[in-house]
């Protein structure tokens, strides 16, 4: 079963993906904390196995001393000993059992050592099959390893007639424009024909509902050794587009912010996102949901698995700047609107269907998000007893108006008794009710010290500009053109050279490397100098600013040392100002006239009659319940233990 640290694990993807040093940093944490003793499961190997492919690499910190890498590696090696040993000794009797304990992030490592071990010699061809139809979703990683391709032909083939996905499959692999160079590539059995190939496609296109976006690939397909359609099949396709772009236009869908959410009966991993031409499709496990047996666990995949907040626990639904596109920032907007572009729109969307995902979920368990919200409640008392917060959401056969008439109250009074417990360091539930004063977000106090971190330096906002803006004039080469969205990325992802700027850029470059922000190396390849500086401006870049506790050591002593210069202002509430804009845009207009409104509205009665919107506003407002207990639950844990995440 996936739980909370699984889902978190290291994971290896490439040598130039941005999670490099929040792994790194994951993975120094683990490594200091290693334990020898320890019974080791299939995924903490593997979560070691994917530290190694980092050295192996060469991806380290550069804080990292000889000793300590020799010491780290010391380590890795041993467990990788282990995980061999382990892996050498699967055969039919326990490959099923293995599977199942395999963390989903570590799936494509599995298949790639049993390819490289020759551990698919263990495996019969009847036990292969049963996989297959067991562990549907395991054919994408079998694709990739070529000698369990030849070996299992047959059962692939046999297997990829039936399957409903294969079509997706073939296309992605032939005919789809790839937009990543190190995207995986499939081998087919060689068995599989092409009359075979073309018939799974045909079985696609008859279907009741084909993909738009794979009905174009066909229609506009081009004959291949690999991939041969007739003309017949084609002009299937091209009719089936016709059909659906029709009955598009009839039904009037303008919107190009798209995104759905379902639930499978049949899906093993926890979640699988698809981005199909700007569809947003977010599948989650039942079978994942149904292993979340206490309802505190249940309440774990708002911030885990829909993330509402992100691994330093600020909340991802928030508008960024970082997410405006070039119109979205240039285009006429009131100085009273929340500012927000189309990825906004598709994380509230997102939110609120996986939302009600959840609701129609817990209802055939006879429970709801109210009895989560509330068990949460329970958790978080534990956590401050002696002290104890008076919050419940009614669970009653109400209508939706009057849920929200005493919803909206009782989270008010929630929000004043944690700033009473912040300033006093107690709840004084006779002292709070004096007044019926509303309070504000911002107003709400953190228990910890120096909570966030914001910038308020000419030079942050300079090399912020120069390193991670789509608008500095940094970011394009002679050699790679537009490849890389910002300087940092180019820099950090290909092997480049001063003399692939232009002669105007040079001087900037030059000027970076004389203030020490980087370096060329023996190779003549420039590299970033202050690593964990210029880190520390992609944090403020991606989110306007940090979380102070959910940083290494090293990085703090480093946020340390940009606040004794006045580099960096340091803030104690419980909401970040981000957060703070965000609810507001929710639920009070004053802030934003093109907010939502949804404590005014409902406070003075001008609220809509319908029925419907009011249950629309109901789940609204549970979603911000959810996000103000999550941000109590972090202030709380970092008021206690500070350092817990490092």
């Amino acid at each position: 079963m996936s739980t909370k640290r699984d889902i978190n694990r290291i994971v290896f993807y490439s040598k130039d993906d941005a999670t490099t040093i929040p792994n790194l940093i994951k993975a120094e944490k683990l490594l200091n904390n290693f334990n020898s003793r320890q019974n080791f499961t299939f995924n903490d190997l593997f979560e070691f196995y994917n530290i190694k492919l980092y050295f192996d690499n060469e991806l380290l910190l550069s804080k990292w001393s000889t000793s300590d890498k020799e010491n780290y590696l010391e380590i890795i090696e041993r467990n990788w000993i282990i995980l061999k040993e382990r892996l050498l000794k699967i055969t039919d009797q326990n490959v099923e059992k293995a599977l199942g304990e395999l963390g989903y992030n570590y799936t494509n490592n599995f298949w790639e050592l049993i390819n490289k071990l020759a551990i698919y010699k263990n495996i019969s061809h009847s036990k292969f099959k049963t996989i297959l139809n067991d562990y549907s979703y395991q054919v994408n990683y079998i694709l990739s390893q070529k000698n369990i391709v030849e070996k299992f032909h047959k059962e692939i083939r046999g297997f990829l007639l039936t399957y409903k996905d294969s079509t997706k499959i073939l296309l992605s692999q032939f005919e789809e424009k790839k937009t990543d160079r190190k995207s995986h590539k499939y081998y087919f059995p060689k068995s599989l024909s092409l009359s075979d190939k073309e018939s799974i496609i045909n079985t696609y296109l008859d279907s009741e509902n084909p993909n738009l976006n794979y009905l174009r690939l066909v229609e506009k397909s081009k004959d291949s050794n690999e991939l041969k359609l007739s003309d017949r099949t084609r002009y299937k396709a091209k009719k089936r587009s016709e059909e659906q772009n029709n009955e598009i236009l009839e039904k009037g869908y303008t919107s190009s912010v798209r995104v759905q959410v379902g639930l499978s009966k049949d899906q093993e991993e926890p979640i699988i996102f698809n981005n199909d031409n700007g569809l947003i499709e977010a599948n989650y496990s039942e079978q994942f949901l149904d292993k979340l047996d206490k309802e505190i666990r249940l309440f774990s995949i708002f911030n885990h698995l829909f993330n509402y907040i992100d691994e330093t626990s600020l909340i991802t639904l928030v508008s960024k700047i970082s997410e405006l596109d070039v119109m979205e920032s240039i285009v006429l907007k009131s100085k009273n609107e929340y500012e927000f572009g189309q990825v906004f729109r598709r994380k509230e969307i997102l939110s609120i269907l996986q939302l009600l995902m959840l609701k129609n979920y817990l209802g055939r368990k006879n429970s709801g998000i109210e009895e989560l919200i509330n068990s949460f409640v329970l958790h978080l008392n534990e956590l401050i007893t002696p002290n104890n917060l008076i919050f419940q959401v009614r669970v009653s056969d109400s209508s939706y108006l009057d849920k929200i008439c005493t919803l909206l109250p009782g989270f008010d009074f929630l929000l004043k008794q944690y700033k009473n417990l912040a300033d006093e360091g107690s709840v004084d539930i006779e002292l709070l009710q004096m007044s019926s004063k509303p309070i504000g977000f911002s107003q709400i106090t953190s228990q910890a010290k120096r909570k966030y971190i914001y910038s308020n330096d000419n030079l942050i906002l300079q090399l912020k500009n120069i390193f991670f803006s789509d608008q500095s004039h940094m970011y394009y080469s002679e050699t790679y053109g537009t490849k890389h969205p910002n300087l940092f990325d180019l820099i950090t992802k290909e092997k480049i050279v001063i003399d692939d700027f232009e002669n105007y850029q040079k001087d900037t470059i030059q000027s970076l490397i004389k203030d020490g922000y980087l370096k060329i190396n023996k190779e003549n390849i420039i590299e970033i100098e202050k690593i964990t500086f210029i880190y520390i401006i992609k944090e403020l870049h991606r989110n306007e600013l940090l979380n102070y506790w959910h940083y290494p050591k090293f990085v703090r002593d480093e946020i340390d040392l940009l606040i004794r210069d006045k580099k960096v202002l340091t803030e104690n509430t419980l909401f970040s100002k981000e957060e703070v804009k965000y609810f507001n845009f929710h639920l009070n207009k004053k802030t934003y006239t093109n907010g939502y409104d949804l404590r005014n509205k409902y406070l003075h009665g001008t609220n809509t009659q319908s029925e419907q919107k009011h249950e629309n506003d109901y789940y609204l407002i549970l979603k911000i319940i959810i996000l103000a207990l999550l941000k109590i639950e972090d202030d709380i844990l970092i008021s206690t233990n500070p350092v817990r995440h490092i």
